[in-house]
């Protein structure tokens, strides 16, 4: 059986800056420490962690909102596997959500691992370290 896992970060930047940087190859690899090749159109494919995730960019709203179909190499997902993305301002950058669709019931805690060390804890990082010790990146808002 296949359900949803939903997870969310704070990251010390406006939606904007994440959103170009999910979109970008070259910025996607800055933050993943791996290559990454992005078509950032709908209907465009998107190829990360040198190949270990891959998929189509189905719908795209700038600066908040990304649907993309979603494989992962040697994860338990299903045929139809996808991603939800959104991104929301807050008082001190953003609130990054992403919902999986088409994870393994017994398998969504360690998904939800997957997707903190290879997604999560690295944007986060990325972004601090290019922030410092300012609240929130206010040379992109």
């Amino acid at each position: 059986m296949f359900g949803t896992i939903e997870i969310d970060i704070e990251i010390p930047v406006y939606p904007e800056r994440i959103y170009r940087a999910w979109l970008d190859s070259f910025e996607h690899a800055q933050f993943t420490h791996k290559p990454a090749r992005i078509e950032a159109k709908e209907g465009g494919s998107f190829w990360a962690l040198d190949g270990r995730v891959w998929g189509r960019l189905h719908r795209i709203v700038p600066y908040n909102h990304i649907t993309q179909s979603w494989q992962v190499q040697d994860e338990p997902v299903s045929a139809d596997s996808s991603i939800e993305i959104r991104i929301e301002p807050t008082c001190t950058g953003s609130l990054f959500r992403v919902w999986h669709h088409g994870v393994k019931v017994e398998s969504a805690k360690a998904m939800i691992g997957w997707w903190e060390v290879n997604y999560l804890r690295p944007l986060q990082d990325y972004f601090e370290a290019l922030v410092g010790d300012y609240i929130a990146d206010l040379s992109d808002g």
